[in-house]
């Protein structure tokens, strides 16, 4: 269990976003907090598989043609353009 003496301004902040979301105080610093965790998490993988990373790259239309998404075989035909 976790007890924090928030300074004053920050009380009311989390009070004001609190009653803005309809929860309650500790249920928004539990949220901010996992969410923080995550993103800390989420950080430390993608620095994880950039340090492997070996500069290698593939062209979209190399993609695009692997996959039959490219009738003309420039790239140019994405379903999301269509």
């Amino acid at each position: 269990m976790i007890r924090l003496d928030l300074p004053e301004e920050l009380d009311q902040l989390l009070a004001h976003y609190a009653k803005e979301l309809g929860m309650s105080k500790d249920d928004l610093a539990l949220r901010a907090i996992k969410d923080r965790i995550e993103d800390l998490e989420d950080l430390a993988a993608a620095e994880a598989v950039l340090a492997k990373d070996d500069g290698k790259r593939i062209p979209l239309s190399d993609i695009m043609a692997e996959f039959g998404d490219d009738p003309d075989g420039d790239g140019s035909s994405l379903h999301a353009a269509e």
